[in-house]
């Protein structure tokens, strides 16, 4: 768990928030990459255990398709560093990509359980139906369950 200290934002961290959601308003970058689609993104990349921060990031083709992607990963110690690398590539692809919010998870494989909560303090808080159902499809197995409460 993350127990200790709550971090809550920097103003380096703020920054990083704010190049990440400009360069995410931009269009689809001329010279987009034909092979490469939202297909090639798995809709749940997460950290195998633990309570972390993440996000959901709606992604979009040239062609105006959307997928919707949650990331989160233990050693993001800000909401933009798990949203970073996926914008990166996708922008690198020739994608467009909007970070919705995020919050809290607690991911507990043995019990097959995803809790969310809490919102990014950069980015907002999504809508957590919308993570829910993302993550529920991912792992079918599951017992997903959110709450807006929380940080």
């Amino acid at each position: 768990d993350g127990g200790g200290e709550v971090k809550t934002t920097t103003a380096e961290e703020r920054a990083d928030a704010e190049a990440l959601k400009q360069g995410t308003a931009s269009s689809v970058a001329e010279g987009e990459c034909e092979s490469s689609t939202l297909d090639d993104f798995e809709s749940v990349d997460i950290s195998p255990s633990g309570t972390f921060k993440y996000v959901l990031i709606e992604a979009q083709d040239p062609q105006g398709n959307t997928k919707h992607l949650v990331r989160g990963y233990r050693d993001s110690e800000y909401h933009v560093y798990a949203a970073r690398p996926t914008v990166e590539k996708l922008r690198d692809m020739g994608m467009s990509a909007r970070v919705l919010g995020g919050g809290r998870l607690k991911h507990a494989p043995q019990q097959k359980t995803l809790h969310l909560w809490g919102k990014s303090h950069s980015f907002g808080r999504e809508d957590k139906s919308v993570t829910q159902s993302v993550c529920q499809e991912f792992y079918p197995g599951y017992k997903v369950t959110w709450e807006n409460g929380g940080y």
